[in-house]
């Protein structure tokens, strides 16, 4: 959470400060240490179940924050834990078509502005971003991770900023 919420992907990289910009920031961080996790076994699937799970009562206690009503709730909860896992494969399978982040900017822009193109060179920056916290929890022990300790690279702050 700590991680999606960092200012500078708000600040200088135009990712909107709205419910719905905290939301896909807070997805993307989720899918990515959730796709991490399912290569480590019983006990990283374990984990990401886990993760998902706390994911999901976050939801809930945020839609009944938002004024949702209790029937309206289960619909919006579930809504979210489909993006995560959507998102995820839409992620992966974008970084997986190009070397340049491209495509992986394209999801991105689509998903979080919702529009193709909408803040471009945010969407490139957080684009190379992405790539670097994928790398990084490569390189991390899974037991570790799989114990919950998960490390994020810096956000990237805008030169000058």
């Amino acid at each position: 959470m700590a991680q999606a919420r960092s200012e500078p992907f708000y600040r200088d990289h135009g990712v909107p400060d709205t419910v719905h910009g905290r939301f896909e920031m807070i997805v993307l961080h989720v899918a990515l240490v959730v796709g991490r996790l399912g290569r480590e076994g019983d006990a990283g699937q374990q984990t990401g179940r886990a993760m998902l799970e706390a994911f999901v009562s976050d939801m809930d206690d945020a839609c009944r924050r938002l004024g949702i009503g209790d029937m309206g709730v289960p619909r919006h909860v579930k809504k979210a834990a489909v993006a995560v896992l959507e998102r995820g494969n839409a992620y992966r399978a974008a970084i997986a078509a190009d070397s340049d982040g491209s495509a992986l900017a394209g999801v991105l822009s689509a998903e979080i502005w919702q529009a193709p193109d909408a803040a471009a060179d945010g969407a490139r920056a957080l684009a190379a971003y992405v790539r670097r916290a994928v790398a990084s929890l490569e390189m991390q022990d899974g037991a570790s991770l799989v114990a919950g300790a998960v490390g994020f690279p810096e956000p990237p702050v805008r030169e000058g900023a």
